[in-house]
């Protein structure tokens, strides 16, 4: 497959975005942004895409409409990065412009044999019912099938003889109308493999499937590796797969989960499969295993357990295996507040490890670059609520060492943290030392889309805590324990003013570190 004497080709609709982001992109001001995550070049993000690291660079597109801070008529926007902190914008990759799709949906890149960009990303074409003639919607029509485009970094061409995979390699047991998201990798083999996922026509529930291919163009089923028996929610999205220190870990993001069990408080959340590492000897064996199925018995656990995080994507480099996800509800697509001209922010990007059969997440370390002042408390809590003004601010990285003594720990501790405050606007953090619950609680913290503006989860029994938040100006991120849980949201619409810590704990011990945290530099387009 060549496509790069096409390469310079762009279409009318990829010609409109690009013009519209030249239009737009400068009336956002760098104080109307996040502080140090990303958000789209205008109007609408979702889903991180095709994250990679390519022609020394790392890349990462996102679903992406320019025209609205609404979902619709999915684009590919771009970014690139040398250090995972400061990023360029580019033009946006993909418009909608070829006859088999209405909307450019998620899928990943990799470097392919040749040296180009090789992306792998379904196109999904949707027609609406005539509900005046068809009162039933039966007549709609909903076609997602994968396609391939290659690139140099910065210009990508569709293939010709898109799609490359569609009804005739997807089993019959599957419907076309949801087939989607693929992961892309080449194995020791030599051979290209994706996970899509996909849903099963007799109950409507997810499945994820592994296809392979010799050329990236013609493609083979070879096995279901997971699929949903109704106690993960309804159809999967996004699929992420990778090796982590010898284990296969399959990542998906899951529709519409019952709030039937602690670890899954979120009606759209991530879902994270492990495999055990004692199985695998190499990445070639591990790949029967996978195709055998062995994912079916791997452990389960939820990536992320706050309000707001869902489709990541991983990448390897250096030994390192970091992630970034879309730092958003689903259901909050309609919740952009008023006059945004931008919606829709990214997670900072996360290193992934385990501790023992655990898998964690700690911020990469280059956020030390952006330290510009450190301040350093012992306080002990009273148990009047006290502020501390040395500790404000909106773009902080706080990390919290939490004690309580022994006598106190029998009785009663309750350890309570309230940030991004302001009056009675704010964040609250509660750790019950006898319970072991650690909850959040967003309710007094300006407009949000999620019935429920509570999480509550089980850190255990014990006399210390560590937290670590990052904060900035529309989210925060909140590591428990080194990161063993986490618990991310958004916080739009809150006042500048609003930057207290304040703590409230009788007989609590803390050790806190503060950092205060530079922008990032974004580079326009």
């Amino acid at each position: 497959m060549n496509n790069r004497s096409n390469m310079n080709k762009i279409s009318k609709k990829l010609s409109l975005a690009h013009s519209f982001e030249k239009a737009h992109f400068s009336e956002i001001q760098r104080q109307e942004r996040p502080g140090f995550h990303l958000s789209p070049a205008i109007g609408w993000l979702n889903d991180p895409n095709g994250f990679s690291f390519y022609k020394g660079e790392y890349h990462l597109f996102y679903q992406y409409n320019p025209y609205s801070t609404r979902w619709d008529a999915m684009h590919w926007g771009h970014w690139t990065s040398k250090d995972l902190l400061h990023w360029d914008y580019h033009e946006a990759c993909f418009a909608p412009d070829e006859d088999y799709e209405t909307g450019v949906f998620s899928g990943t890149a990799i470097t392919d044999k040749d040296g180009s960009h090789l992306i792998m990303y379904t196109a999904d074409y949707t027609k609406a019912p005539d509900y005046s003639t068809d009162l039933s919607g039966k007549n709609g029509i909903r076609r997602e099938t994968q396609c391939i485009a290659r690139g140099d970094g910065r210009q990508y061409q569709k293939y010709e003889g898109n799609p490359v995979i569609s009804e005739k390699e997807l089993p019959e047991e599957f419907t076309i109308e949801d087939f989607r998201d693929p992961k892309l990798w080449i194995g020791e083999d030599g051979k290209y493999y994706a996970v899509t996922v996909a849903r099963k026509k007799k109950d409507n529930l997810g499945a994820a499937l592994l296809f392979s291919s010799e050329n990236a163009v013609e493609w083979q089923y070879l096995s279901t590796i997971r699929e949903n028996d109704g106690s993960f929610g309804g159809m999967w999205e996004c699929p992420d797969f990778f090796f982590l220190e010898g284990r296969p870990v399959l990542s998906l993001s899951v529709m519409n989960m019952k709030n039937t069990s602690p670890l899954f408080r979120n009606g759209n959340c991530t879902v994270v499969f492990v495999g055990e590492e004692a199985e695998i000897e190499s990445e070639q064996e591990s790949m029967v295993d996978l195709i055998e199925n062995t994912m079916k018995t791997a452990k389960t656990q939820a990536l992320d357990l706050g309000f707001d995080f869902y489709a990541p994507q991983t990448m390897e480099k250096d030994g390192r295996t970091i992630m970034i996800g879309w730092m958003q509800a689903p259901e909050a697509g309609g919740n952009a507040p008023e006059k945004a001209k931008w919606y829709g922010q990214m997670s900072f990007p996360r290193e992934l490890f385990f501790q023992g059969n655990r898998l964690c997440q700690r911020p990469i370390p280059e956020i030390q670059e952006l330290y510009k002042d450190t301040v350093d408390l012992e306080i002990s809590c009273e148990k009047e609520e006290k502020s501390f003004a040395e500790l404000e601010g909106k773009l902080l990285d706080l990390s919290l060492q939490i004690s309580a003594p022994k006598h106190s720990f029998e009785r009663k501790g309750i350890f309570q943290m309230k940030f991004a405050k302001q009056g009675e606007i704010y964040v609250l953090c509660t750790y019950d030392f006898v319970s072991g619950i650690l909850t959040v609680d967003r309710s007094h913290a300006g407009r949000s889309a999620s019935i429920c503006e509570v999480r509550r989860i089980y850190v255990g029994c014990s006399e210390e805590l560590s937290l670590r938040l990052l904060l900035d100006r529309f989210s925060f991120e909140l590591f428990v324990n080194d990161g063993e849980q986490v618990l991310s949201g958004t916080l739009y619409e809150l006042p500048e003013e609003a930057k207290e810590i304040s703590f409230q704990g009788e007989g609590i011990h803390l050790q806190v570190e503060k950092h205060s945290l530079k922008e990032i530099k974004l580079g326009a387009l």
